[in-house]
């Protein structure tokens, strides 16, 4: 465990960046020359850090000259000019550029570390054989009842142990350990009571308690210790102290000479702590904590029985600690269950072998209309019928249900059930539970589902009339063609005869177009090609289109083919120009291309473009919306019926403008390409 003091008063640049880098240590901002002193005197430190941006280095001289070899390295703005100025301090070991914090520090850092760890062997090593102490000396013996130092070590008093007031020191200690116990699993308590207990027996200087966690040992509590130290100082698993306590279970004075190199890293990690005795905290024959205590502030020797006693009462801490640990791990288990019962969104109820409720969430609550409260503790019998039936042939005979509907009465409540059986560590059943959740919803949407059904077939029925209707036209028609055979010469009945054949025309058009929008298709597909199929859509629109609009056609260079019904492809482009001349003015020019478009697969692109009229790029979705104007009924529906013939084709329709022209788009999926050297466009590529 290594200590570095940083004095630097540059809290936004230099202080948090040495700690991002030296995150694997313990560094001490100081900002003063006097802090830096003081720490000094109390705590060994194994390395010094000095922004000399923020203090000059000709302030330091004389603190720096009382320092050992090697223990500072300076933060420069400049390092090579330093270097150049010479006669530096004996103590400082190297520099670095405040902009190669990041890159070098971590390396200075362990290579002055390293040598001071060399320094201390060395240093082992040159002492003379005689005036090396053994380490026994000053712990515990090995033999029957080790754990605690010898007598020829501590002195032991033989005459009562009184205190001030008359009390006796062993009465204090029996209350102050009563009330450990009855600290209601609060673990500040406990170590409060802990410490005032370790106080009455042996009145110290510094104590601290450190408990292990998943990374090392951390300070809990402590008395007297430097808040900031308390915080940041941790003993890893694999430190020196650790290890030994661990292993002996037994009590570490912190040895005054060495014998070999594990006691001069148990030395310098105690003096961390600032203690001079470390007791082991033991729960089942592990290391589960630590209680470190300094000299009394009497400067008096401690003796056997208060040893034996602080000894006892650690293990008890341990046994305690482990104890509120569990309390509180079932604490949050339940709490969590708790939670995520009341956020579960189907409601939950449980009983015992005593068939008494013990579960009853918020949702439950919700969807039966009852305060959970009132519920906890009552009889089964008490839920609303058939639940308290179900719970009860669940628990006696074990039967499950697995998605079962009830009704909840009188409110007619629809709820889906699931029943099961708990059962303890020898199987044998302990109690009850059922998931429900309202149908309510579902049921709602079963009935909207319906009347889309509903709505189906009167469309259905719709195309049926129309189709019915369809057929006494045909015959309307015929004759009258054959009057107007008849009455030739005949101005009026003329005028008559081709009124009628318009209006009947028009009907006829009318109904078919309400056919295709309410039935559904079915299209005869077939490979058809391409080529053939937009010369007859041509040939069909220049028969039909009237003398104010003009339409022209740009024929396709190569062959392809598409899988299509030709004439529900021919009715879906006709139906488009038609809208086109219904929505413009006389004199507008109608035009169609085709042309291949590769982006995901192949595809063919027609599109019709035309001037005048709407804009179909800024309103380009009302075409697409049919009944807008029902005086208009014919013209509104041939944008819709394009769509869906488009579509069923496993096409796309779009409206827009392109190039200060409205365009329809209309793709189509390639089939089979006989031509292979065709230009493809794709997004900004072309080959």
């Amino acid at each position: 465990m290594e200590l570095l003091a940083l004095l630097s008063n540059s809290d936004d640049l230099i202080i948090p960046n040495v700690k991002h880098v030296l995150k694997q240590y313990t560094v001490y901002p100081l900002k003063t020359l006097e802090e830096v002193e003081e720490l000094y005197c109390n705590i060994p430190l194994n390395l010094f850090l000095i922004d000399t941006q923020s203090h000059k280095l000709s302030s330091l001289d004389e603190f720096l000259n009382k320092l050992d070899d090697d223990m500072v390295i300076l933060i420069t703005e400049d390092k090579i000019s330093y270097f150049k100025q010479g006669n530096l301090p004996k103590s400082v070991f190297d520099c670095i550029d405040s902009e190669s914090l990041g890159s070098g520090l971590t390396t200075i850092v362990e290579r002055a570390l390293e040598r001071e760890r060399y320094k201390n062997e060395i240093k082992l090593l040159q002492k003379p054989q005689n005036d090396i102490a053994p380490l026994q000396a000053q712990q515990p013996a090995e033999r029957a009842d080790a754990g605690f130092f010898p007598r020829d070590v501590f002195p032991s008093r033989y005459e009562p142990l009184s205190s001030q007031g008359g009390r006796y020191i062993q009465e204090r200690v029996i209350v102050n350990f009563a009330k450990m116990l009855t600290v209601s699993f609060d673990m500040r308590k406990l170590f409060d009571h802990f410490i005032d207990s370790v106080m009455e027996i042996a009145r110290v200087s510094k104590m601290s308690v450190m408990l292990r966690d998943k990374d090392g040992f951390h300070v809990k509590t402590n008395y007297g210790l430097d808040p900031f130290l308390a915080d940041k100082l941790i003993l890893g698993n694999n430190s020196m102290l650790v290890s030994w306590l661990s292993r002996t279970g037994r009590i570490m004075q912190k040895p005054q000479s060495y014998v070999d190199s594990s006691s001069v890293d148990i030395k310098k990690e105690m003096d961390f702590l600032q203690c001079s005795i470390s007791f082991p905290m033991i729960y089942k024959g592990k290391l589960i904590g630590i209680l470190n205590i300094d000299n009394k502030i009497t400067e008096e020797p401690f003796y056997r029985e208060e040893l034996e006693i602080i000894y006892v009462l650690c293990n008890y801490l341990a046994a305690a600690v482990k104890d509120i640990d569990l309390y509180h791990q079932m604490w949050y288990q339940k709490e969590f269950t708790k939670n995520m019962l009341s956020s579960m969104s189907s409601g939950m109820v449980a009983i015992d072998s005593d068939e008494k409720i013990t579960i009853f969430n918020q949702q439950a609550s919700e969807i039966l209309g009852i305060d959970s409260t009132t519920m906890i503790g009552r009889d089964l019998r008490e839920l609303p019928s058939p639940l308290g039936d179900i719970l009860y042939e669940t628990l006696v005979a074990g039967t499950s249900y697995k998605r079962h509907e009830v009704t909840i009465n009188p409110d007619q409540l629809p709820l889906g059930i699931n029943s099961y059986r708990l059962m303890d560590e020898q199987q044998r059943p302990m109690g009850a539970g059922i998931i429900f959740s309202d149908l309510s919803d579902s049921r709602k949407l079963e009935e909207q589902r319906r009347q889309s059904g509903k709505l189906r077939a009167v469309n259905d029925l719709m195309a049926k009339i129309a189709h019915e209707v369809r057929n006494p036209l045909t015959s309307i028609q015929t004759y009258t063609q054959l009057l107007n055979e008849k009455y030739t010469d005949d101005d009026l009945n003329s005028f008559y005869v081709s009124t009628v054949r318009d209006s009947i025309t028009r009907l006829d058009s009318l109904i078919d177009k309400l056919v295709t929008f309410s039935s559904t298709q079915d299209y005869t597909f077939t490979r058809e090609s391409l080529n053939e199929t937009i010369n007859e859509i041509s040939a069909l629109i220049l028969k039909s289109l009237p003398k104010t609009h003009s339409f022209t056609m740009n024929p396709l260079d190569s062959i392809f083919f598409i899988n299509a019904d030709k004439k529900e492809i021919i009715k879906a482009v006709y139906y488009l120009v038609m809208n086109i001349v219904d929505r413009t003015p006389d004199g507008t020019s109608i035009s169609m291309s085709a042309s291949p478009v590769i982006k995901d697969d192949y595809s063919i692109e027609v599109v019709l473009s035309y001037g005048g009229g709407e804009s179909s790029g800024d309103n380009n979705q009302s075409f697409f919306k049919p009944l807008l104007d029902i005086d208009h009924l014919g013209t509104e529906l041939n944008v819709p019926i394009s769509q869906k013939i488009i579509e069923g084709h496993d096409g796309s329709l779009e409206a827009g403008s392109k190039e200060g022209n409205n365009v329809f788009v209309m793709k189509l999926p390639i089939y089979d390409r006989r031509s292979s050297r065709i230009p493809v466009r794709g997004g900004n590529n072309e080959r």
